[in-house]
């Protein structure tokens, strides 16, 4: 017996109760057979959508054209499907209509591949039609039915074979695979939105380098995505995001920036890979240096350039030492932390644009020599740039 949430038991029991079938399905029972706790759990019944809205108290119609309500029970919301076949997909994404049917084993046919084509409730135990406890009993990953079919209907399929292999450590099955590369060109009819959540799973998981074969058969080619580079580095760096984004780009992207554009990431994203470039593209040689870089970026990301270096396998200790002692010992290399500011200069005589370039101009000898961060120090030195 499987161990579902007291939310998912109630809503199924309710189910049941009227008189109809439910069932936990699809991923959710996946990660259970796999030993794992899934993220989210959803529900696949034979009761109709406003049968299930009359069921309980609290609701929302997310998708009542496709069947889908979602039902909210304490603090967890659950999406409940009423079995359902698809009809034509002309988009390559969302069917056009659907239509809902009376038994299970229609709803899970379906569905993309074996090992996410099944379903359980504690009355019956695991429903499997499809193969899917075997497939995940040998790590296979085989698509469900015809698999020219199913990713000719949702080419996003295509993406979660790859991010499937990734997260799971599953194989895809010689058949599907060889499916999924052959309809690549399909991938462009997607969102990038989609795309890029797909990508970003997988660049994350405990298994990137099983992108490989994406990226040789130029599957991601129409985001400037085109060289298959050493994805084992990111197994070496933690699961955040946009480290582990960047890395992949600058692995695999003829240029990040117009990668970025392509897959739509969003601004901080955007500006977050902007300065690992510039950490990246800088000669680092003294202290100086790495303020300055610093001044440009910021400890974050200087600290997760060196992550990168290290696990590139450069040796970047007396960089790790130079940062460590201007963390530790506060050493300025910020305007801001100028012992003087711009109305100061103002008092000065300095005005206009002359007030930036001044403090610019003293930031970069306090930079040099943090010794000369006192208030006197700093006037006398203008005073000087000023009779020059």
């Amino acid at each position: 017996m499987l161990n579902l949430p007291k939310e998912i038991q109630f809503i199924i029991s309710t189910i049941e109760a009227h008189g109809y079938e439910a069932y936990a399905v699809g991923g959710c029972v996946r990660d259970m057979l796999c030993g794992k706790i899934p993220d989210d759990y959803d529900i696949t019944t034979s009761a109709n959508p406003h049968a299930v809205e009359d069921m309980f108290e609290r609701t929302v119609p997310t998708g009542i054209k496709h069947g889908t309500v979602t039902v909210i029970v304490g603090d967890r919301a659950v999406e409940v499907t009423t079995f359902r076949c698809d009809g034509d997909y002309t988009d390559r994404r969302r069917p056009d209509s659907v239509k809902f049917v009376p038994e299970l084993k229609q709803d899970l046919a379906r569905r993309d591949f074996t090992v996410n084509a099944l379903a359980y409730n504690d009355r019956l135990g695991v429903c499997d039609f499809y193969g899917g406890r075997e497939d995940i009993n040998n790590r296979v990953l085989r698509a469900v039915g015809d698999p020219e079919k199913r990713f000719c209907e949702d080419a996003l399929r295509i993406l979660r074979l790859f991010r499937f292999s990734c997260t799971l450590k599953f194989t895809p099955e010689t058949g599907t695979l060889n499916s999924a590369l052959k309809h690549l060109k399909l991938l462009e009819d997607i969102s990038r939105e989609r795309i890029f959540t797909e990508l970003l799973k997988a660049v994350c998981s405990d298994n990137p380098e099983r992108l490989t074969p994406l990226i040789k058969e130029h599957g991601l080619a129409f985001l400037g995505i085109t060289r298959a580079g050493n994805l084992k580095i990111l197994k070496k760096l933690e699961r955040k995001q946009d480290l582990r984004l960047f890395v992949f780009l600058y692995l695999c992207a003829d240029d990040i920036n117009t990668a970025l554009e392509a897959l739509k990431a969003s601004n901080k994203t955007k500006e977050y890979c902007r300065k690992m470039l510039i950490a990246n593209s800088t000669v680092i040689k003294v202290k100086a240096d790495i303020k300055n870089l610093l001044f440009k970026t910021s400890p974050e990301i200087f600290a997760d350039f060196l992550v990168l270096q290290t696990a590139i396998g450069n040796d970047i200790s007396e960089e790790k030492r130079m940062f460590n002692e201007i963390i530790i010992n506060r050493e300025p290399y910020k305007t801001k932390e100028l012992a003087i500011n711009g109305k100061d200069l103002e008092k000065l005589g300095i005005s206009g644009k002359k007030v930036g370039e001044t403090l610019e101009k003293l930031r970069k000898a306090v930079v040099l020599d943090p010794n000369e961060n006192t208030r006197e120090r700093l006037i006398e030195k203008t005073k000087q740039n000023i009779g020059n």
